[in-house]
């Protein structure tokens, strides 16, 4: 396991380095040939650091509901509940994102619930 998160640490450390070579590049075109304030080199690298933050959120939010497909019971009357996939837009601190997010539906109970992984599976 240790190699494996070696390897993914070393993995992103190089896509890391290659979006922020693009993203300087870019940033000097749109720029031109004038001399930039610091700000107008912080500013835009900001908010494509919140730009990825919001990827991971989404991409870490649906492999965990992914995760919670199948059935659970209702934690009211115990009955048996298929877990579906929905999407929800929310605002995260680093601004909006369309949340992935397991809902199971209790038809006896005739509501809605989230289950997580201390849920009893069936």
């Amino acid at each position: 396991m240790d190699a494996r998160v070696t390897q993914l640490n070393e993995k992103l450390e190089f896509y890391l380095k290659e979006s922020s070579r693009i993203a300087a590049e870019l940033q000097a075109i749109e720029q031109g040939d004038r001399v930039p304030h610091f700000d107008e080199i912080e500013i835009p690298a900001h908010e494509l650091g919140k730009k990825l933050s919001r990827a991971i959120q989404g991409e870490r939010a649906r492999e965990v509901a992914l995760q919670q497909l199948g059935r659970v019971y209702c934690p009211d009357c115990k009955k048996q509940c298929r877990v579906e996939i929905e999407m929800r837009d929310v605002h995260s601190m680093d601004g909006p994102i369309e949340l992935t997010e397991p809902v199971a539906h209790c038809r006896r109970c005739r509501r809605s619930f989230f289950p997580s992984t201390q849920s009893t599976r069936v």
